[in-house]
């Protein structure tokens, strides 16, 4: 209860306009050790290579080469580099939403704590991401291939060219996608989600099969009742509305292909064309053959 009274609520995840405040790409020294502190923004670390053990709140993480490491405003945390391995990383502090892209430094939101601090619950952070439902913004995952798009972020900052804070915000909304996308693909679900993961997989995989409520539970080892509560109270929707929605994302693909309507709605397992173009039109507001001719006119 305590954690879920510390929860921020984001936002729409498409309409946020993040800032970054402050970029860097920095080797610790043997034992280098930031905190205990909490900041008044939040922050991303991208590990390059050695190790580092973060404390955060009542958690303490082992940080490697690949992970990154997410904390949000006024969290209690300790960052302490690791004795004999190097600790080479990428940090990111930034702003969920705001009307300037302009950094502002997060050196005077930085306050030191005490290590009873530490005892505290850090807040969590919810993303509402369209017709995905909310999420828990991750705060600990793996992510391999970020370097190089964390590198773009800290260059920007760094040489502040023409135009830099544009930049820094469309190239951070790329790695919040990348992130979000990664979450909700399934590798690193938590709480209730990871316990809906196997049906949330087969539905996107095969959004043709006329999935029954018993088969989407047997899936997950669970009796269809507690499974429909559970997948209702943690995306929003219904399996069978998740259902419609995961083949309505696929139709537009297969539409914007020069499909024929028909074909689209046999293709996504459809047996009447009247009922899948009105789903079709309850969630887009157009018919499937609106969408063919405004996506071939724009």
């Amino acid at each position: 209860m305590e954690e879920f009274e510390r929860a921020v609520d984001v936002g729409m995840f498409s309409l946020l306009r993040p800032t970054v405040n402050f970029a860097n790409k920095m080797t610790a020294g043997p034992g280098q050790t930031w905190g205990p502190r909490f900041i008044t923004d939040c922050q991303l670390i991208y590990v390059v290579s050695g190790v580092a053990t973060l404390t955060l709140g009542l958690e303490i993480i082992s940080l490697h080469a690949g992970e990154c490491v997410f904390y949000g405003a006024n969290s209690p945390h300790k960052l302490v580099a690791s004795e004999t391995e190097p600790f080479t990383f990428m940090s990111i502090h930034f702003d969920w939403n705001t009307d300037s892209p302009n950094p502002s430094h997060p050196l005077h939101g930085i306050k030191n704590c005490f290590d009873t601090d530490l005892n505290t619950p850090n807040s969590i952070y919810k993303l509402n991401v369209d017709d995905q439902g909310e999420m828990i913004f991750p705060q600990h995952f793996l992510m391999p291939n970020m370097e190089n798009l964390f590198a773009q972020i800290v260059r920007e900052y760094r040489f502040e060219e023409p135009g830099y804070p544009l930049i820094l915000r469309g190239l951070f909304i790329q790695l919040l996608t990348f992130i979000v996308r990664h979450e909700l693909s399934g590798s690193y679900l938590i709480g209730e989600k990871r316990k809906i993961a196997p049906a949330l997989e087969a539905v996107r995989k095969q959004p043709d099969i006329n999935w029954s409520l018993t088969e989407l539970a047997d899936l997950c080892g669970y009796h269809p009742t507690y499974f429909s509560s559970i997948f209702k109270e943690t995306i929003g929707y219904s399996p069978k509305q998740y259902l419609i929605l995961e083949r309505i994302r696929k139709a537009k693909q297969l539409l914007l292909e020069a499909r024929k309507v028909e074909e689209v709605a046999i293709a996504l397992g459809y047996t009447s064309i009247h009922y899948f173009c009105r789903n079709f039109k309850t969630i887009t507001g157009l018919t499937p053959t609106e969408y063919k001719l405004q996506s071939l006119e724009l």
